[in-house]
């Protein structure tokens, strides 16, 4: 899957919440709402407050995944949350394998892992290890095994 965009080709990409998400939670919050004003007898104001605040905390919730859980590969780099790591600065076999245990920082600007997710590792041509965040650990490494491949010259 190649698609166009700012810096290249997208090799991988992954948004957080879904759209679908987002459309469930609006409807459960317009039925929670209806709900509440039917109860009450037509006043809106209790259905209101009390659907704006807890809606609109679990909202906040969802923004910041999306915020910090989106990965997006291009030909030049790794985007994980507010992260960016240009391809060039990753060690050319510096793809964790398949079943090694996590080792290094989360990157991205996420404290911890999101419930459902996996971690991929990388090393750094400096000798760091990090962690990127993605639903699907074994797509996004073959991803950057693809993307990685020019960079092994030598």
């Amino acid at each position: 899957m190649s698609v166009s965009y700012h810096s290249g080709v997208v090799r991988y990409a992954e948004r957080s919440p879904k759209r679908r998400t987002w459309l469930v939670f609006l409807g459960v919050c317009v039925v929670a709402w209806v709900g509440f004003l039917v109860a009450d007898g037509g006043n809106p104001a209790f259905g209101t407050i009390l659907v704006g605040m807890l809606g609109g905390i679990t909202a906040l919730a969802m923004w910041s995944t999306g915020v910090y859980g989106n990965v997006t590969l291009t030909e030049t780099e790794l985007r994980s949350g507010r992260a960016r790591i240009p391809l060039a600065d990753v060690q050319p076999w510096g793809v964790a394998p398949k079943g090694a245990p996590p080792v290094g920082r989360l990157v991205g600007g996420a404290f911890a892992e999101t419930m459902g997710k996996g971690v991929l590792g990388l090393t750094l041509r400096s000798g760091e290890q990090v962690l990127v965040q993605t639903s699907d650990p074994d797509a996004l490494r073959t991803a950057l095994e693809t993307a990685l491949a020019p960079y092994r010259h030598a």
